[in-house]
């Protein structure tokens, strides 16, 4: 056997090289874990979002369909919203409805009377905005910063849904943002949602469209606004393009949001998923 010239092994040099390589390895794999984390959970927040969308979606278009009723003089229409998350008792019979309970869901109807013909955009851009669930004459305590201030809705009547009248219900749109003499239309200022429970997520249900509730759905609340569409019918036979109009109140637009961890009474709250839909009174 022939001896070797001198001992092998690694220099200190060679080791500090390998530790550098292996640690910048590391770093840029563990930097990969707080980016899929935070996708991960957006993408099973928008998941939920969505179905919650298409829930309420479902019990807007159910209502107007099996639960649309007319007011006492006939004029104006309304519908019995049923959903998770709605707090007021169902009405049994008409007697018992109630213009301030948030199963109430009020249209913004323009005027029957009304028989002169009007541009339609000015129809649209002037027509009130309602917001559910309804919160004018509410006030809350909220915690700010440097200290509790207070924060009331409907200052205009303080009467939830006009009592039944659109014509005197408040216009929840009073937020507009007005831009380079324009109004804009970007948020609404909600203050009031219905909070989803538990029961949200029933177990049938959640077996057919293998539900995994790993996102507490307690957590989601939602509201929507409804106003009418520019493209309404008319009462003059006029069709969707022309410019004037009588309006009708037969087509409106929906926009349904969707929270998180909403905090009641507060101001200027981002919805996590928001979507528009239109629906035919």
């Amino acid at each position: 056997m022939r001896q070797r010239s001198g001992d092998e092994g690694f220099t200190i040099l060679e080791i500090l090289l390998a530790v550098v390589i292996l640690t910048v390895g590391l770093l840029g794999l563990l930097a990969v874990f707080p980016v899929a984390m935070r996708s991960g959970k957006q993408a099973v927040e928008t998941t939920n979002a969505v179905i919650i969308t298409q829930s309420v979606e479902q019990a807007i278009r159910e209502g107007l369909r099996e639960r649309k009723r007319q007011s006492a003089d006939g004029k104006w229409t309304y519908f019995i919203f049923s959903h998770d998350g709605v707090v007021d008792p169902l009405p049994s019979s008409l007697k018992t409805v109630r213009t301030d309970g948030d199963y109430y869901i009020l249209l913004p109807s323009p005027n029957p009377d009304g028989k002169s013909k009007m541009k339609r955009s000015d129809f649209y851009e002037r027509g009130k905005i309602f917001l559910f669930p309804e919160s004018d004459g509410i006030s809350w305590e909220v915690d700010d910063v440097g200290g509790v201030r207070e924060v009331e809705d409907g200052t205009s009547d303080k009467r939830a849904n006009g009592r039944g009248d659109p014509t005197k219900a408040d216009d929840d749109g009073d937020d507009r943002k007005i831009s380079n003499g324009y109004e804009e239309y970007e948020t609404y200022d909600v203050r009031r949602v219905y909070r989803l429970s538990n029961r949200f997520f029933d177990a049938e249900w959640a077996e057919d469209y293998n539900v995994v509730d790993d996102d507490p759905i307690n957590q989601y609340s939602f509201a929507f606004s409804i106003r009418s569409a520019m493209q309404d019918g008319s009462l003059g036979f006029d069709y969707p393009t022309d410019v004037n109009l009588i309006p009708a109140g037969d087509l409106y637009e929906v926009d349904i949001l969707v929270f998180r961890s909403f905090r009641e009474g507060t101001t200027s709250a981002d919805p996590i998923y928001e979507t528009q839909i239109l629906v035919h009174r």
